[in-house]
């Protein structure tokens, strides 16, 4: 209320009386939520956050709102710990990787920017991060189901151990473990800290990324492959003991007590077991120790690498590896009639059935154990991320097919070993690949055909990974889809309820390539459209406005009444009406009557500013001015 009182000793007295209206039911029925990480979708462009130029240039080009928050993306970091480094100590060996994450918060938080880490173990990607342990025992490698390390060719490259020669996902090579599980646990105190320090800046979390058994000779032409991982001796005695329920799968005493095989235990523990497991799939073994370099869970895996002396009795240096000569027939490194895998794939086996489903076991222990120390450091589920390869859906494929791409036959990493709940959140890595038609006519094979109602299936809190709608294979010449139909795809992984796009990414050879494609303009387009939508899929649905926060006044020199609307949707948060891509404007509502119903009588105008100017009010009268926010459905 504005009371003015002609020739009174006081000027003007001020009063105002607030009380909030609420739009009627437009188009929604839910009123406009607070945004939250939980309502949010965290668009997440794979671009370093240090490359300022570029992160300004995606700011100003883009229109980012409530509901889609602006994350970059950085796939990935390494986590080397020194071979030789004290496990306890590890929290001193990890000063590189603290200094790199420090520097790219300082970024975003300088730019106002979100992140997404993602966290590389140095086994399947980054493998130079090993070196040294392959090197010290070949059996901290994935070995082939020839027993060799890497293809004949690749063997003689000074940097096979670097590239080609991938490290084993055992839970039974346990020093390497010791090494890995060291670091990650102080490279995730250092990450929890981080995000306590500096709140809503890491939006996201994944790793390790793409965990999988080695494809370095894959053969793309068939399906079904003639080489594939891992028959290192640590991988086929832990085979071995969780069939059994023995050694670390023991369910008394074992490290990993209720994980060993479902169907599995006692049973066939010893000489009889040994019988009966003949006897069920069809084998003729004659002793449960390994055919080829057979070890036990006794022998002193060195738990002291300072020293610099391994101690272990059956380890293999680089030194004693024999390429093509790791299959003796004779001699102390073979047991005639010895315990050992399956080594032709041969799908509807059972024993090749039991050892595939181990290997994609492997995988899945390799990602769930990860998980588990995220959440033993204190990080949220709901940040954490697996960022796995949906192997048993790539490229128009599912489970339900004969023949699936020959990558999963390699890889043992089907989608469902990314699932890790309760520890964390699932991720899967979606690459729809488009060819020339004279290559392929109908030119697409998309991971996202089948692989996004599986994924979104599994976890409501999912996210899409090194996601790219159309990758242009190298050397060939492909033509761009229109941004249109682009963005239809866009819009078509949104529609499964992704938390997490990762759009990979921005500045590429051309593979990839996002700025300055259609895939640029799409992205626009897609931010457009469901920036205000609160994660709902309904495109069309507008929210109803909250009842403004504030709202106060005074008689200004120029003779007009000056009302302002605080710009806040939300008492306590930054957030503006203008920020809102469905608010219209506001309606100024005066009366002299205090409990006055605002209707079309007490409109006196609107505003789509925070200021409204009133020249019309009435003189020597209480003036009463109720303002409520209208969205484009009025």
């Amino acid at each position: 209320m504005i009371n003015k009182q002609w020739g009174s000793p006081y000027r003007t007295l001020l009063f105002f009386s607030l009380i909030l209206l609420f739009t009627g039911l437009a188009y929604g029925e839910e009123e406009l939520p607070v945004p939250a990480y939980d309502n949010s979708v965290i668009i997440s462009i794979e671009c370093r956050v240090t490359n300022s130029t570029e992160v300004e240039y995606i700011k100003n080009n883009f229109n980012f709102g409530l509901y889609t928050w602006l994350s970059f993306s950085k796939t990935g970091f390494g986590l080397p710990l020194d071979w030789h480094a004290d496990w306890s100590q590890a929290d001193s060996g990890i000063q590189d990787f603290k200094d790199t994450i420090d520097a790219y918060i300082q970024a975003a938080v300088d730019q106002e920017v979100k992140l997404h880490l993602v966290l590389v173990a140095g086994l399947v990607r980054y493998v130079y991060i090993y070196r040294e342990a392959k090197e010290e025992d070949i059996r901290n490698c994935q070995w082939y189901n020839d027993n060799k390390l890497a293809s004949d060719s690749q063997i003689l490259d000074s940097d096979a151990m670097d590239s080609f020669i991938w490290g084993t996902l055992s839970r039974y090579a346990r020093k390497m473990r010791a090494n890995l599980e060291a670091k990650t646990h102080a490279s995730l105190d250092y990450l929890k800290e981080k995000m306590d320090d500096n709140p809503g800046v890491i939006a996201a979390l994944s790793g390790w990324s793409e965990t999988e058994l080695n494809f370095n000779r894959i053969i793309q032409s068939q399906s079904i492959q003639d080489y594939f991982c891992d028959y290192s001796p640590f991988a086929v005695l832990e085979f071995r003991d969780w069939i059994q329920h023995a050694g670390m799968y023991d369910d008394g005493s074992g490290a990993y007590a209720g994980e060993g095989w479902s169907e599995g235990g006692v049973k066939y523990q010893g000489a009889s077991g040994l019988t009966q497991f003949n006897s069920d799939f069809g084998t003729s073994f004659t002793s449960w120790d390994l055919k080829y370099f057979n070890w036990s869970l006794s022998d002193d895996y060195d738990t002291d690498p300072t020293d610099y002396v391994n101690p272990d009795p059956n380890k293999i240096p680089i030194a004693d590896y024999v390429h093509g000569g790791m299959m003796p027939d004779s001699g102390d490194n073979t047991i005639a009639g010895g315990f050992d895998p399956p080594r032709v794939m041969n799908p509807g086996d059972s024993f090749w059935d039991l050892w595939n489903l181990f290997r994609e076991t492997m995988v899945h222990h390799f990602v769930m154990d990860m998980a588990k120390q995220v959440d033993q450091a204190g990080i949220p589920a709901e940040r954490w991320y697996t960022h796995q390869i949906p192997a048993d859906y790539l490229f128009g494929t599912n489970p339900d097919m004969t023949n699936l791409n020959p990558r999963y036959y390699t890889s043992a990493s089907p989608l469902w070993a990314a699932d890790v709940q309760p520890y964390g959140s699932t991720g899967a890595t979606i690459y729809d690949i488009k060819f020339p038609p004279e290559v392929y006519p109908d030119e697409f094979v998309r991971t996202s055909k089948y692989g996004l109602s599986a994924v979104s299936s599994m976890d409501d809190n999912w996210a899409a990974m090194e996601y790219d709608a159309e990758t242009y294979p190298t050397g060939m010449t492909v033509e761009q889809s229109p941004a249109a139909d682009i963005l239809e795809q866009y819009l078509g992984v949104y529609d499964y309820g992704p938390h997490v796009i990762n759009f990979f990414m921005w500045q590429d050879s051309g593979e990839h390539q996002i700025k300055g494609m259609n895939k640029e303009d799409a992205l626009k387009d897609f931010v457009e459209a469901i920036r205000d939508k609160a994660r709902k899929t309904d495109l069309n649905y507008v929210f109803k406005p909250p009842g403004i926060v504030g709202i106060s006044g005074q008689f200004s020199s120029s003779g007009v009444v000056e009302i302002e609307i605080s710009p806040e949707i939300w008492d306590g948060y930054d957030w503006e009406w203008k920020d809102w891509g469905d608010f219209d404007y506001f309606e100024i509502h005066r009366s002299t009557e205090p409990g006055f119903t605002p209707d079309a009588a007490t409109l006196i105008g609107t505003t789509a500013d925070y200021l409204y100017e009133d020249s019309s009010y009435m003189l020597q009268m209480a003036n009463y001015y109720r303002a409520r926010a209208v969205n484009i459905n009025g």
